[in-house]
């Protein structure tokens, strides 16, 4: 049986350079077949089964079309999280599947409301920086840039347990990024992440097709992780 990856609105979902998550899973996973929906298209998953669904960072006025985009199938895409399919959205593409957003100015965006997890937005303060931290026996490293602080509640777990950089929100109680719900993985983290994080990729192709594969350019982008792993965690170098 085929591997069925699908990407959400790549037009007007890919900022940061995050398509680069989908061109280089497809030059690790040449032989799945890959789905593109657009803005207007009726997504792929409502009336098929599919292992992966991916989606980038999009700006605050796409995220609002993006809701109700996927709102009437909001029950469909709850049904495959609780299958365990993969999800992986990046930047501020999972805050769409949280409760809301809420603006300084007391503005709130109703998003779907699948995952336990709010947003507050600052457009005034936008934050840049680099996260090193680990993900169950693996270390990450990535960077993030947004206006968004995160809240996660009952059913998630945090993504990446941070060592070093600032965490996704103002809590020291919460000192981690992202979170992870069943397969779904909702994460602030850019760069692309799958390029920058080989062994976390090598985590993912697993969930999708049962075993370890070899991954396009593995002995670059290992030897450009480990230096970058280097570099974030040199005491002279600054994180944000």
């Amino acid at each position: 049986m085929s591997i069925v990856i699908e990407e959400l609105f790549p037009e007007m979902c890919s900022l940061f350079g995050d398509g680069g998550n989908m061109r280089y899973l497809k030059l690790c996973l040449p032989e799945a077949e890959y789905k593109t929906t657009k803005l207007n298209d009726k997504p792929y998953f409502v009336d098929n089964d599919v292992d992966m669904i991916y989606m980038g960072p999009m700006t605050e006025h796409t995220q609002v079309l993006v809701i109700e985009r996927l709102r009437p199938y909001k029950d469909r895409i709850e049904e495959l999280i609780q299958k365990g399919t993969v999800f992986l959205m990046t930047g501020n593409a999972h805050e769409v599947f949280g409760k809301s957003i809420t603006d300084t100015d007391g503005t709130v965006t109703e998003c779907l409301g699948i995952n336990d997890f709010h947003a507050k937005r600052n457009m005034l303060k936008r934050f840049s920086g680099l996260v090193l931290g680990t993900y169950e026996d693996i270390e990450i490293a990535a960077f993030r840039a947004q206006f968004t602080e995160g809240f996660i509640g009952e059913g998630l777990e945090p993504f990446v347990k941070m060592t070093k950089g600032v965490p996704m929100n103002s809590d020291k109680k919460q000192f981690f990024e992202g979170y992870v719900r069943n397969n779904f993985f909702g994460t602030y983290l850019l760069g692309p992440l799958l390029i920058l994080n080989p062994y976390f990729t090598e985590k993912l192709i697993v969930k999708l097709c049962g075993k370890k594969r070899t991954l396009a350019y593995e002995t670059e982008v290992v030897r450009a992780y480990q230096a970058r792993l280097e570099d974030f965690k040199d005491s002279r170098v600054g994180i944000h």
